[in-house]
């Protein structure tokens, strides 16, 4: 099993305490080093420039003068007395450990102890007899110290070197100065360094906040299975932000919803980020998304019928927003349409045929006993009537194949649930059918809400009707005109009719006069789906506002411009 990493969150925080310790450290090294420096400097610099003080001072070179006139360490009471003063004053005065002053042989005439006055310095006095001033640091009989020596002149002229002022501070001092800077120095470290970890700290809390806690490796990750997913993917896919704002879209999605992607920084708005201008139908869709579970709907854009699944996204109980998820049922609500047809078609095919077989029986009996007079008499009655019995009134002034099967197979079905199916004398149609799934679909999905709204007016009635047995409850009539190429329809019913304020919101998908409408099942989108389907030929569907048939009810009209083929051209073919 792999190792389980730290959170993105922690190795950003161990990162950059990484980099805040070091950075103090290489800091804090840099300035205590340059304060040292400073420390050590300021006291050298004041060593030294009390030297030249008390080197200069004309009692100090007086007794110098005098004192390397006369033999070694024979210096009387009278020279070194004046000078003890001075240096003891000066000691006392500015916090020095000590200040020498020496012949021109390097024996001392004063010193802080009085009994190595007489005697030569302990640390070479060779730099300053020689003309040149120095600042070390070196241990003689007081410690460790800073010294500086400087020469002292002659009262004759200022050429001839006659001793040495030796001045010391101790090295303790120095260090209590370094200590006092360095305390300061880490004070202000840890400070820095406290500081650091508590934003450190905040801002790991807020990346891992706003990166819910997802490390860089799985953000690379996701992003190379989004694009893989929205790329292999059939359907539409639109991601929103909490807010709303549409954040990601693919391909398919903009096919079907017919948007126009923004590319981040164009020319138009170039600090605009990339995004899709989507349907506010959509965008409320994803507002509206419960927090558990999804909203599905089914939603008009342009010609297209889309299935529309919303999903609210969270993680670690934070809403991150949702995912609108878009599939084109157009294509197959229109199939199943034909589909609906083309059973109800076979269905009264098959009913047919079985009367037909009975015919058929019974021509065959006639035939078989010899009563061919009546055999024939029979044959002529079929010939009149049609070879089959049709519940359609009128059908045969239709001579088209398509819309003759059509009518016969929604005539059989009104038939069952009790409504007449009639075409009016006044139809004609000489052509032929070019779309004929099309044309099917448009007329089968007219007469069907043709019936179901007489059925549905008539069932309203039966109940305050109780001594009602007429098994016909109302009928539907269909008038066909063919003109040229042009197809023209109207349906009308005994129905209860259209209210003035619903003329064209029934042709919005989702609106049904069917009391159990479920547009899982296509309740609620027929005519959105005939006007669509009419819009795409060039034709269309409307409803008659003013129609006043005879029996009440709706009227709907068709108008198809290229629907029909000359019947003439389609032999000769």
């Amino acid at each position: 099993m792999p190792r389980p990493t730290r959170s993105f969150s922690r190795r950003v925080l161990l990162s950059q305490l990484a980099v805040i310790v070091v950075t103090l450290a290489l800091v804090t090294g840099v300035f205590a080093w340059m304060g040292g420096r400073s420390v050590t400097e300021v006291t050298e610099t004041k060593a030294l420039a009390t030297a030249r003080t008390l080197a200069i001072d004309p009692e100090v070179r007086k007794g110098s003068t005098e004192a390397s006139a006369q033999p070694a360490g024979q210096a009387d009471e009278a020279i070194t007395s004046p000078l003890l003063e001075i240096t003891d004053d000066l000691r006392a005065s500015s916090g020095i450990v000590f200040a020498v002053i020496t012949d021109d042989r390097g024996i001392r005439l004063t010193h802080p102890d009085r009994d190595n006055i007489g005697k030569r310095v302990s640390t070479s006095p060779d730099e300053a007899l020689a003309g040149r001033e120095s600042v070390t640091h070196e241990r003689g009989t007081l410690g460790e110290t800073v010294r500086a020596k400087v020469p002292i002149y002659s009262t004759a002229d200022d050429t001839t070197v006659v001793g040495e002022v030796s001045v010391g501070i101790h090295a303790s001092v120095l260090d209590a100065d370094l200590r006092r800077e360095f305390l300061v120095l880490g004070s202000v470290a840890v400070l820095a360094l406290a500081i650091g970890v508590v934003a450190s700290l905040a801002l790991g809390r807020r990346l891992r906040r706003e990166t819910l806690g997802v490390g860089p490796e799985e953000l690379a990750e996701m992003a190379r299975d989004q694009g893989a997913v929205l790329r292999g993917l059939d359907d539409g896919v639109l991601a929103f932000s909490s807010s709303g704002a549409p954040t990601l879209t693919n391909a398919t999605a903009e096919q079907l919803l017919g948007i126009a992607h923004v590319e981040a920084g164009t020319a138009a708005d170039p600090d605009a980020p990339s995004r899709a201008e989507v349907p506010e139908v959509i965008r409320r869709m994803m507002l509206d998304a419960p927090d558990h579970g999804a909203l599905r709907r089914r939603v008009n854009v342009g010609d297209r019928i889309l299935l529309a699944t919303a999903v609210r996204v969270s993680r670690d109980g934070v809403s991150v927003g949702g995912v609108v998820t878009l599939r084109d049922e157009t294509q197959v609500l229109t199939m199943a349409r034909q589909l609906e047809s083309v059973t109800s078609m076979a269905r009264a095919l098959r009913t047919q045929r079985h009367e037909f077989a009975n015919r058929l029986h019974t021509v065959l009996g006639l035939v078989d006993t010899g009563a061919t007079d009546e055999a024939r008499t029979y044959l002529a009655t079929i010939l009149r009537t049609g070879p089959i019995a049709t519940p359609v009134e009128g059908i045969e002034v239709i001579s088209e194949p398509y819309l003759r099967a059509l009518l016969e197979a929604k005539g059989t079905t009104a038939a069952e649930v009790g409504v007449s199916l009639s075409v009016t004398p006044d139809s004609l149609v000489l052509g032929r059918v070019n779309e004929p799934e099309d044309v099917t679909l448009i007329l089968g999905n007219l007469i069907d809400n043709a019936v179901r709204a007489v059925v549905t007016d008539a069932m309203g009635g039966v109940g305050d009707d109780a001594d009602r047995t007429d098994a016909v409850f109302g009928s539907v009539e269909v008038t066909l005109l063919g003109s040229g190429s042009e197809l023209h329809a109207v349906v009308t019913d005994t129905g209860g009719g259209v209210e003035d304020a619903d003329v064209e919101s029934i042709f919005d998908e989702g609106v049904s006069s069917a009391d159990d409408l479920d547009p899982d099942h296509g309740h609620g989108i027929g005519l959105a789906l005939c006007r669509r389907t009419a819009r795409r030929h060039g034709g269309r569907v409307w409803l008659l506002t003013g129609h006043d048939p005879v029996l009440g009810g709706a009227g709907f009209a068709v108008h198809l411009p290229d629907a029909l083929s000359d019947d003439t051209d389609d032999k000769e073919r």
